[in-house]
């Protein structure tokens, strides 16, 4: 296993589109964020745990890959929905469990944000889809100014709006800036980054089932069969969700609480522009701002990977605490025009 330290760094051209990627691990333990970048060629157009974050790093390219953009808020659900579904049937009254019922309770127990960028290379329009506080910046030199999406978790105010008005007269929903005062997430998955279409990239919420599966009709007694299935898989020497239940869930009347549904919108490129996108790790550390005007200055520079250029100058600020993904989206002067 990688200990502490920047354990990827990468420079990929992608369709005309260059992606500079740097990971750090702060830790031993294993670095729960991912990223992925993925193509789908068409000439006619020209918070959690590893768990979650691995089955949707395999699951979430292939899917969005085979759908527009439009249709990001409808997979994002359904692939959400699926996995708790799976969880759930495993521990009906009524079935036996699967042979998958371990993996099925892993992929759910975890959660994941999730932040998608969907490039049509003949437009560079660019479709974000974001499910979390992993966050995208573009700036357009032209313009002098940014774009950004915004944090989604317990600490924002249209998070706390929205939990306040799908959970009227619970006052303890949001404590301290997190759920019930213990997760910061309030989209669920973990964190993962993705660039698609005709190129994607995606950081990415999913999972965190605890806080979305059903409170049951017969007091917390179906619920607490959920969260005793899900202790069952919790790692040795762990204080277990079971064991802490009426601490955790005293309060637990309506959910879900966590939703993996995005936030949507667009963003143009162009070749004098550049996208910053990165896990909340990089975020605690420094501004938009700040990160926008690194990076411009390693390009500049012309250094061979603004990623890691922008990661070695925020660590000479700040040692980062928590696991850091940055992928430097940049238009090539070479790219394809049609």
């Amino acid at each position: 296993m990688p200990g502490p330290g920047l354990i990827h760094s990468s420079v990929q051209y992608q369709l005309g589109i260059k992606i500079d990627a740097v990971q750090y691990q702060p830790t031993q333990r294993p670095i729960e964020d991912r990223f992925s970048v993925a193509t789908r060629q068409q000439p006619e157009r020209g918070h959690g745990g590893p768990a979650t974050a691995e089955h949707i790093s395999h699951i979430l390219p292939i899917t969005l890959l085979a759908h527009p953009p439009e249709d990001h808020s409808r997979i994002f659900k359904e692939a959400d929905d699926d996995m708790i579904r799976n969880f759930a049937r495993d521990h009906s009254m009524l079935r036996s469990k699967s042979k998958d019922w371990i993996q099925h309770a892993q992929v759910v127990k975890s959660g994941c944000t999730a932040l998608i960028l969907d490039i049509d290379i003949a437009s560079l329009l660019a479709s974000f889809a974001n499910a979390g506080d992993c966050r995208a910046v573009l700036f357009d030199p032209s313009k002098d100014e940014l774009q950004l999406t915004e944090d989604l978790n317990g600490k924002s105010p249209s998070e706390q709006t929205r939990l306040a008005r799908e959970h009227p007269n619970e006052d303890t929903v949001i404590v301290g800036g997190r759920l019930f005062g213990r997760l910061m997430s309030t989209r669920g998955w973990y964190n993962h980054l993705l660039l698609l279409s005709q190129l994607i990239v995606y950081c990415s919420g999913f999972g965190d089932a605890y806080y979305k599966l059903p409170y049951g009709l017969a007091g917390k007694w179906q619920h607490k069969r959920y969260i005793n299935a899900l202790s069952s898989v919790e790692d040795p020497g762990k204080i277990t969700m079971s064991e802490q239940y009426d601490a955790m869930f005293h309060h637990y009347r309506t959910p879900p609480y966590v939703t993996a549904a995005p936030d949507v919108g667009i963003m143009q490129l162009r070749q004098d522009a550049f996208v910053i996108m990165a896990s909340d790790g990089l975020w605690d550390c420094v501004s938009s701002e700040v990160a926008v005007g690194i990076v411009r200055q390693g390009i500049e520079q012309g250094v061979a990977n603004a990623a890691e250029y922008l990661l070695r100058a925020v660590m000479d600020i700040r040692t980062p605490g928590d696991d850091v993904t940055i992928l430097v989206v940049q238009v090539s002067q070479s790219r394809p025009t049609s």
